[in-house]
């Protein structure tokens, strides 16, 4: 049977895995370094396991043993940290708090609402929200940062739970004023597009899978600008800069710069990508990241319903 000791430097265990260091760790549990270290050493000699690696210059990570006992034990400490509540019958298991992450590209649609609709349907939890790229995410969903994201995940390997919420198709944008436009299109082949300039999300994954796109078909796009930032994407384009592929729709074709993008379906079968729900396991999760799942598919389809078709 598990003594407080134990319990705590379970605790202990999760928080370093969780900050990726020592000394945040031991920051946020208001303890000092060598009394972190020291109940980590225990529970490494208890199970006969290593469970942090150092990583030079970067902190510390769990190893894959590591790991597995992070999972095990995150419904222990939830249930430990519950026991008051439901030993006197008024536990919930709505209360409490979820990291949620979101792909920075996807914050500006859906964050607000998500944020809104989870404080009205799951009043007893905290809920943090932080936004990250697609190398970020998953990467604490690992270190158990997130209890869930919302992503693209394409690229995501099998370790994770992943809920398809949505499948979203490519497609290209060009100034309301474009030839293209002016001609009656709502459709274009990417062939039509080789030799005009290109606007483009620098972001590394979402540039490689567009740049998948033109080599499939044996094009070398003229590419004249690039950005992280979506809008600014979006400002390039409808001030006749040039076109680019996005892949999700707006409620609005209006730009910051005041004016106008048109959306055109791309003629070529190029791969649609997947909006998921990703937590860090394919095992069931807890009661409240469950919930906290159907509020963002919830968000996420009253979205697609406003969407322009």
């Amino acid at each position: 049977m598990l003594d407080d000791a134990t319990i705590v430097q379970l605790e202990y265990f999760r928080t370093v895995v969780r900050l990726g260091s020592l000394t945040r760790a031991a920051e946020a549990l208001s303890v000092t370094q060598p009394t972190l270290s020291t109940a980590i050493a225990r529970l490494e000699r208890q199970y006969r396991i290593q469970l942090l690696a150092r990583i030079p210059r970067k902190g510390v990570e769990p190893t894959l043993a590591g790991l597995r006992l992070l999972t095990a034990l995150e419904p222990l400490l939830d249930s430990v940290g519950r026991l008051g509540s439901i030993a006197r019958g008024t536990d919930d298991p709505l209360q409490g708090e979820l990291s949620i992450g979101v792909y920075s590209p996807l914050a500006p649609f859906y964050a607000p609402t998500i944020l809104l609709e989870a404080a009205r349907l799951m009043p007893g939890v905290t809920l943090t929200l932080t936004e990250g790229d697609l190398d970020e995410l998953p990467e604490a969903l690992r270190r158990r940062q997130l209890d869930v994201a919302l992503l693209y995940a394409d690229e995501l390997t099998p370790e994770f739970g992943i809920a398809t919420l949505r499948t979203i198709a490519p497609h290209v944008v060009v100034a309301e004023d474009h030839r293209l436009v002016q001609a009656g299109r709502t459709s274009v082949s990417l062939h039509e597009l080789a030799n005009e300039p290109a606007a483009f999300l620098s972001s590394p994954h979402t540039f490689n899978r567009y740049m998948s796109f033109f080599r499939a078909l044996n094009i070398t796009p003229n590419i004249k600008y690039t950005s992280t930032s979506y809008e600014v994407i979006r400002s390039y384009v409808a001030s006749g800069l040039g076109y680019s592929l996005l892949h999700h729709e707006h409620l609005t074709h209006k730009t910051h710069c005041g004016r106008r993008l048109v959306p055109l379906r791309i003629e070529e079968d190029v791969a649609d990508s997947q909006l998921c729900a990703v937590t860090p396991t394919r095992d069931q999760p807890p009661a409240r990241t469950a919930r906290l799942i159907e509020v963002i598919d919830n968000v996420v389809q009253q979205f697609a319903a406003r969407a322009p078709r």
